[in-house]
């Protein structure tokens, strides 16, 4: 079963820790003897020409976890989706009503303050730079019923030209959700709120991750990414948010405490710490990260796209980074950015097949 956060039992997708041990400049260490199996055959009947988002699945009242993927459909901008449990897809391809896009949507768990087990979407809409949200509530059936696309608020600043990232903290001791993006000016900014019924009530303040740093203004060219990893029995967390820096090919990150004794507060602003850049890495796309396993207990785990090339790369957090290694095995290979949620690793094939398949890291 997945694991639940200490306050109202929300799951989060994506989690990954490790704590101030990771500062800027961290020396590298040798990567972890560690693999990738999965991949040889494709997600069935998934086609898209955009990086999927990426999330757990849980069936109300089954016990069982899975694995939720939300993508844009190749020949049309539908946001579409399927989930996996027991190794078994479902059938057919399910359709977000009202949600279309040209970038990669997200996707997290949660559970909603109605006690049911719930998805969350979030995507730039079409012909738009506004973000969108639906949140789909799964019945005993594994079926998924979803509410009216809403738009996210905070006026000019809550807009982007990117794929947007979501993520629900592990430890807040009052449930929130982070919706981090590529904003205007190229800032990396994010907005909280809380689960409300079968919605959400924001703070509809937008906040830019680093504001006024000379140093690292944290300006971004591509989407950002969120997780979380839990330490000391989960009484203490680090929610992370990584981004490819605008002016070079490098990904930076920056971290903020999720500790279950005082949690996120109640505030519409974050203390993030900035950490620099990760030694060694280069992209051109979205970076993507996670915990390595589903309880947010890490270690934590990003994958990005090589600078050049199709190959995807990968680095492990511990309590210094790993050196740079590769995703290997069949269908590996992406001209995209990858999606990661609890050490499942999903790429679009960079072939005319624009097929997804699925990796699962193994230590």
């Amino acid at each position: 079963m997945l694991h639940r956060s200490m306050s109202w039992r929300a799951t989060a997708i994506a989690a990954g820790t490790v704590c101030a041990l990771a500062t800027a400049g961290a020396a590298m260490a040798a990567p972890a003897s560690s693999g990738w199996t999965g991949g040889a055959r494709p997600v069935p009947n998934v086609f898209t020409n955009a990086t999927p988002g990426l999330a757990a699945f849980y069936e109300t009242g089954q016990g069982v976890a899975g694995t939720f993927l939300a993508y844009k459909g190749q020949l049309n901008n539908n946001v579409q989706y399927k989930f996996q449990l027991n190794g078994k897809w479902s059938k057919g391809v399910g359709v977000i009503p009202g949600a279309h896009t040209t970038t990669s949507p997200a996707a997290a768990f949660y559970t909603n303050s109605l006690g049911k087990d719930s998805e969350m979407v979030v995507w730039k809409r079409l012909h738009s730079n506004k973000i969108f949200y639906s949140t789909g509530q799964i019945s005993a059936s594994g079926a998924i019923s979803w509410t009216k696309p809403a738009q996210l608020p905070g006026g000019s600043y809550a807009t982007t030209s990117s794929a947007p990232a979501v993520f629900f903290p592990l430890n807040a001791e009052h449930a929130r959700v982070i919706v981090a993006y590529r904003g205007p000016f190229n800032h990396v900014r994010y907005e909280l709120g809380t689960p409300n019924g079968r919605g959400f009530t924001w703070t509809g303040k937008s906040q830019w991750i680093g504001a006024g740093s000379a140093a690292n203004p944290t300006t971004t060219s591509a989407g950002p990414a969120l997780t979380e990893i839990l330490s000391d029995g989960g009484a203490t967390g680090t929610i992370y948010v990584f981004w490819k820096d605008k002016s070079s090919k490098a990904v930076s990150y920056a971290s903020v405490p999720d500790n279950a004794a005082t949690g996120l507060g109640a505030g519409s602003k974050l203390s993030w710490t900035l950490l620099g850049q990760v030694p060694g890495s280069l992209s051109t796309a979205a970076p993507a990260v996670s915990s390595i396993d589903a309880h947010g207990d890490g270690p934590l785990l990003l994958a990005y796209k090589g600078p050049s090339g199709e190959h995807i790369r990968y680095q492990i957090l511990t309590t210094s980074w790993s050196s740079v290694a590769y995703v290997t095995g069949p269908n590996s290979n992406t001209n995209l950015g990858p999606a990661l949620v609890n050490g499942t690793l999903a790429n679009v094939s960079p072939t005319n097949s624009a097929r997804v398949y699925l990796h699962h890291f193994h230590s």
